[in-house]
């Protein structure tokens, strides 16, 4: 017997994968990478975001309990998922061409298997689709490829059924034999093809098997169902056609609404042209798109501006001087106690000491410094109370020198003992926020000397972290979802390099992984909770990131959790 919770509104927030990176870059609004220190060469000069589907028509109230899922209608009382899945298709008639300034360069090609970089989506999105993807309204994950998916009561255990008439862009036909090899290859391959992060992200998976032509299952060997779908969101969930898989960057073919037409040697002028099969024909909104990478923030902006560009990444403190645009929250930026069992600095064993120091963080102030929004201060995962895990009763401390002073002084530490430094990224905020943070703790007389990291790149950053080369050290938390951060985070995960967790956190999260989302949600903010009060986890800020655009393109929207990257699926330009 299977539980037909379809997860089609998996609260899912911001960046990304099993393993967090970050990417420095010139603009005050920095990108955020995920694949655990084996990012590619590319860096990210902008930002990004997605837009989202055509609307969809209202259900018919009469016809039962049915649920609007993306362009979907599922009927809950059917025998399984797939049996009431009624796709709306509309008439093929796109219109004109896009031009997109970009700041990130695609140097590896469109293999959407060997860059985690997030603004690698922002390519990637025009070409490929997956199973699932993250609605842009409510971040959570919903059927796409697949018309609807059941977990089984276990959660080891995930049916797919495939949407029939969807086909590659080589011709070649999207159907269960095509996800089992696109898995399979995944697990397999290897680099340079796959990166191991993006394999890990299907380390839950033991077997696919293609149950008939448009089903397919996939088994998993442990209850992980909620791990499995957050990595299907991601790199893994890229459906390739198979006569390119291990060779998609020269011959890049998925199902999505937009084709390879052309790109020259450097990957700094791609040209793409509207797929005439795609099996959602009314969301393709352009007949050609011309995306242009390498470009300087001000560059960028001025086109935009001029009307060169349809679409541009821009800075979040510019937003006023586009004719439109739309921010969303794409990572969270904090710190994470390395040491907290104090083998390096002994008395960050301490909760008081380690909350005395939370209390010198001044949030709204570098949110200030950095033009962000004021909302972006923020002390857990979540933003607002609607959001996913949202912990109502946390008690962490606020910005309070005078009450830090005295909490401090209640441990009996020395402060002249307390000495480490902090690695960070050299542009945009990283030292904003890390020279904040040690000027707070200078109060307490607590000394957290400041260094840019050499080499300045994502993999760098979390390559510390992992060995806790830092006691205490800035990070962006951007993974898709509150729970795909703690498992990154907690436990035995790669980035945890004590290994141990405070009591009870393991089993919240792994109890939550078991689970459908809904019913996790519980368990993960518990776990957030006591990292948070625990002291641990110091999150500071939420990162916004911006696209702008011409007031005559219409579709535009992000996706949660995915920065400088937006979903191309219904874009259209109106002049």
């Amino acid at each position: 017997m299977k539980d037909s919770r379809l997860m089609r509104l998996l609260a899912l927030l911001l960046a990304l994968a099993m393993i967090a990176a970050a990417c420095g870059s010139d603009d005050p609004v920095e990108s955020a990478t995920d694949d655990g220190g084996t990012d590619t060469a590319e860096t990210d000069t902008g930002t990004d975001d997605e837009p989202a589907d055509e609307p969809d028509e209202e259900p018919d109230s009469s016809e039962g309990d049915v649920e609007d899922v993306g362009n979907v209608e599922v009927d809950e009382e059917a025998a399984n998922c797939a049996s009431d899945v009624e796709l709306e298709v509309g008439d093929y008639s796109p219109s004109g061409n896009a031009d997109v300034g970009m700041g990130f360069i695609l140097t590896g090609g469109f293999n959407p298997h060997n860059n985690q970089a997030p603004a690698a989506f922002a390519y990637y999105g025009w070409l490929y689709e997956g199973l699932v993807r993250q609605d842009p309204g409510t971040g959570g994950i919903v059927p796409w490829l697949a018309k609807c998916f059941e977990i089984s009561d276990a959660g080891d255990q995930i049916t797919f059924f495939l949407h029939e008439g969807v086909t590659f862009h080589d011709g070649e036909p999207f159907n269960a034999a095509a996800v089992v090899s696109n898995i399979e290859f995944i697990k397999t391959a290897g680099p340079p093809e796959v990166l191991p992060p993006v394999a890990g992200q299907m380390a839950a998976v033991d077997s696919v098997e293609a149950v008939d032509d448009l089903t397919v299952q996939f088994n998993l060997n442990s209850p992980a169902a909620a791990l499995v779908l957050s990595g299907l969101i991601r790199n893994s969930g890229f459906m390739v056609s198979p006569a390119s898989l291990g060779n998609a960057a020269a011959t890049p073919a998925g199902t999505g609404p937009y084709a390879m037409d052309s790109e020259n040697a450097d990957h700094t002028d791609i040209n793409l042209v509207s797929f005439a099969d795609y099996w959602q024909p009314q969301m393709v909104g352009l007949e050609t798109v011309n995306i242009q990478g390498g470009l300087s923030p001000q560059v960028r902006l001025d086109g935009l501006i001029a009307g060169e560009y349809d679409i541009a990444t821009i800075n979040n403190n510019e937003q006023e001087l586009v004719p439109g645009y739309s921010a969303d929250i794409s990572v969270r930026i904090g710190f994470v106690v390395a040491d907290w069992l104090g083998e390096q600095v002994p008395a960050l064993a301490n909760k008081d000491v380690r909350c005395a120091l939370a209390g010198t963080l001044n949030r709204e102030g570098i949110v200030g410094q950095v033009g962000q929004v004021p909302e972006s201060a923020i002390k857990q995962f979540a933003v607002s109370s609607s959001d996913y895990a949202y912990v109502d009763d946390l008690d962490s401390p606020d910005f309070d020198i005078e009450a830090a002073k005295a909490l401090f002084d209640s441990t009996g530490v020395d402060p002249s003992e307390m000495v480490w430094s902090n690695g960070h990224l050299p542009g945009g905020f990283w030292p904003i926020t890390a020279s904040a943070f040690a000027g707070g703790m200078a109060e307490l007389g607590v000394t957290m000397n400041n260094e840019a990291l050499d080499p300045p790149g994502a993999g760098e950053m979390f390559a510390r972290l992992a060995r806790a080369q830092h006691p205490l050290q800035i990070v962006a938390y951007n993974e898709p979802n509150a729970l795909m951060s703690l498992i990154a985070r907690t436990g035995e995960g790669g980035l945890n390099p004590s290994k141990v967790s405070p009591d009870g956190v393991v089993e919240l999260v792994n109890a939550a992984k078991s689970k459908s989302f809904e019913d996790g949600e519980a368990d993960v903010a518990a776990a957030w909770k006591i990292m948070v009060e625990e002291c641990i986890f110091i999150i500071n800020h939420a990162l916004f990131t911006t696209i702008g655009f011409q007031d005559y393109v219409t579709g535009v929207d992000h996706i949660q959790g995915v920065p400088v990257s937006f979903w191309p699926h219904g874009v259209r330009v109106d002049g």
